[in-house]
């Protein structure tokens, strides 16, 4: 048994299809809460989870680590709420949903979403491509400040849960610096896809085992998940 945890935004999910709503959601948030507008541009915050986000936007319009502190529920509360009301049409990146259906198929797999996005945030976008069905675990980032606190609770639990070995038998799949450092830091096989706004050099180097310019389910990319090719696939 292999678990296969997928980032959303970037990844699996167009990072174009969603980039102009990812960062109105917040600017308004902050601006609903607290009154002042936060800078969104240049936008440094890929591959960070969104509680993290909230924080340094409200220290970012000049709040101090304890006012961030005191507004911060609100904000994030708000940051979910203003999505469920934007004009949403997140699409799938290249190959995704082949991927998906080949991975599916082997009972050597489980599939999961691991995601910097708050939970109703994830599930929408999830919900508005018509993939949610695929993943059997989820894991978002309510409650958390870090995104190596996420993978190392979801790593735990998928080890738990299905009785794996080692964290090495969970595979991270991430478009971002941050998605291939964190898997790393807890012992997890990363692969990289360059569909989002970093290189495949920028993610090797922060720790890919591979990467690949689109998650297009070829022999290549078959065979760093562990799939023989040379096996039918239904």
């Amino acid at each position: 048994m292999h678990v296969i945890l997928f980032d959303v935004d970037g990844t699996l999910v167009m990072k174009r299809s969603t980039e102009a709503n990812e960062r109105e959601r917040f600017r308004r948030a902050v601006l609903d809460v607290v009154g002042r507008s936060p800078p969104t541009e240049p936008w440094r915050y890929d591959g960070m989870v969104d509680p993290e986000i909230c924080r340094l936007l409200l220290m970012d319009v000049g709040l101090s680590p304890d006012g961030a502190t005191k507004h911060l529920r609100g904000v994030v509360g708000r940051v979910a709420e203003i999505y469920l009301t934007m004009d949403r049409h997140p699409v799938l990146n290249e190959g995704v949903e082949e991927l998906l259906r080949i991975l599916s198929a082997s009972p050597n797999f489980k599939l999961g979403v691991l995601t910097g996005n708050l939970s109703a945030v994830a599930e929408e976008k999830l919900r508005l491509t018509g993939i949610r069905a695929y993943f059997a675990e989820a894991f978002y980032s309510d409650g958390y400040f870090d995104r190596a606190e996420l993978v190392r609770d979801a790593v735990s639990a998928c080890v738990r849960k299905y009785g794996l070995l080692s964290n090495g038998e969970v595979t991270i799949v991430g478009d971002t610096p941050r998605d291939m450092e964190a898997a790393n830091a807890n012992s997890v096989r990363a692969i990289g896809v360059a569909s989002g706004f970093y290189s495949a050099s920028e993610l090797t180097k922060a720790g890919a085992l591979a990467v690949f310019h689109t998650l297009n389910p070829s022999s290549a990319l078959l065979t760093a998940f562990g799939i023989e090719v040379d096996q039918p696939v239904r």
